[in-house]
């Protein structure tokens, strides 16, 4: 039998996943792999996959998944991922949550983009560089608005106050930034915007200078792709969801990090309260934090990307 591998939650995750199916193509590269998902575009030319479905696909039991492997899983709800001793990475703990009995190792995530869209997202930094881009808010349902209709707002999302501080710190230094955002969140003013799919900015957070944001949809994408990245971290943890590669750069208050709001799982052993002390101040930076952070990441752009030849330069303090 064949592997119908069924994906839920949201367009992170499914990033993340990818990289599942990466170990399942390659522990089994005889099995062809049937994706079925909220998110098909994550997979799109995944040759990988042989088919790649949306979750709403018609006919999905009688076509695809009758006489094959199928299988469901959440990482969200082993203790690997949600208990802090021998805490494992997400990534890492997917075929065991799929049933398949083992932790993958060396996970990797991976979006596979087009000629076209390669140059589409080399077209755009040519004519928007140097460009850098940023989301300041995630897992925003639709038609919902942020802080109001949307209950982690101080867990996970920095506030406009410090989304304008990032933006004037990068625009004194030379860059442009683009917004990467929901139509109903609010346009931070000296940013960029685009009106488009988001597979159409896949290329463009690929061929951007960096990425600065939350840990959320854009992060992956940008992990992914292993850019130079400033994660602001607030209730979720960076030994979770973040990456490692050189040019991460890992932002956190001390009440950060608690991870209460991915507990799928009620824990009996009660290692944390139902209320914690910590939530409402992870994003709690002060402007000089927040200018300290912006400022190793160009350095490293400096020194790293640009080999000391950038005409970029961190800006003086007044």
């Amino acid at each position: 039998m064949d592997y119908v591998i069924e994906i839920s939650g949201g367009i992170g995750k499914h990033v993340m996943a990818s990289s599942f199916i990466r170990w399942l193509n390659e522990k089994y590269p005889s099995k062809k792999i049937t994706v079925v998902s909220a998110y098909p575009e994550i997979f799109e030319y995944n040759p990988r996959i042989f088919r790649n479905l949306h979750i709403s696909q018609p006919y999905l039991f009688e076509d695809y998944i009758k006489n094959n492997d199928y299988r469901k899983g959440n990482p969200y709800e082993l203790k690997e991922f949600y208990r802090e001793k021998n805490k494992k990475h997400l990534m890492e703990i997917f075929p065991k949550a799929y049933m398949f009995g083992e932790l993958d190792k060396d996970p990797k995530s991976e979006i596979h983009l087009t000629k076209g869209e390669e140059q589409e997202g080399i077209n755009y930094n040519k004519q928007n560089g140097p460009l850098i881009t940023l989301q300041i808010i995630g897992g925003l349902p639709p038609n919902a608005l942020p802080g109001k209709e949307k209950m982690d707002s101080s867990q996970r999302d920095l506030p406009q106050k410090i989304a304008l501080k990032i933006v004037e710190t990068l625009t004194k230094n030379g860059f442009k930034i683009l917004q990467l955002r929901n139509k109903v969140e609010p346009q931070i003013p000296g940013t960029l915007q685009v009106d488009t799919s988001f597979r159409n900015i896949i290329p463009l957070v690929k061929h951007a200078v960096a990425h600065v944001g939350i840990d959320s949809s854009w992060m992956h994408v940008a992990g992914c792709f292993k850019k130079p990245m400033l994660t602001f971290w607030g209730g979720t943890h960076k030994d979770s969801f973040g990456y490692f590669h050189e040019g991460s750069f890992n932002a956190f208050t001390k009440s950060a990090m608690h991870g209460r709001p991915y507990f799928s799982v009620h824990d009996r052993e009660a290692m944390y309260p139902y209320k914690s002390d910590k939530e409402g101040f992870e994003m709690d930076y002060t402007e000089k934090e927040v200018e300290d952070q912006i400022n190793k990441l160009i350095t490293y752009l400096n020194n790293k990307v640009h080999k000391g030849k950038s005409p970029i330069k961190i800006s003086e303090k007044k």
